[in-house]
């Protein structure tokens, strides 16, 4: 029997007690564990981990950083495109919602 080696995973500590992408869970969970509001996620490569760790801080904080430089590895650009849909998606939704609640209590506040 072949033993499978285990895929390399990037752990991206959003909010944390130290903020930033590991290489390892040993790593990241003394981070996150038992810290209120934490907010953390695994991800395949590092260019991913790094493009979602750059979008985070440009959502969160409204500032530009430099975009991290491209990994010469074997993922494809898809996996970025994809998350890319995905987060359009997201935001959609998250739009209709706020849209949504905003049409509900201006409803509520002239009734």
């Amino acid at each position: 029997t072949t033993k499978m080696t285990p895929r390399q995973k990037y752990y991206v500590v959003f909010e944390g007690r130290e903020r930033g992408i590991y290489d390892s869970w040993e790593r990241c969970q003394p981070l996150v564990y038992r810290y209120k509001g934490a907010l953390f996620r695994s991800f395949d490569s590092l260019k991913v981990a790094e493009y979602h760790m750059h979008e985070y801080v440009h959502n969160k904080y409204g500032v530009q950083v430099c975009r991290p430089p491209l990994i010469e590895d074997d993922i494809a650009d898809e996996d970025i495109e994809d998350t890319k849909l995905e987060e359009r998606k997201c935001s959609y939704k998250c739009w209709i919602t706020s849209f949504a609640i905003l049409f509900f209590l201006c409803w509520i506040c002239t009734h």
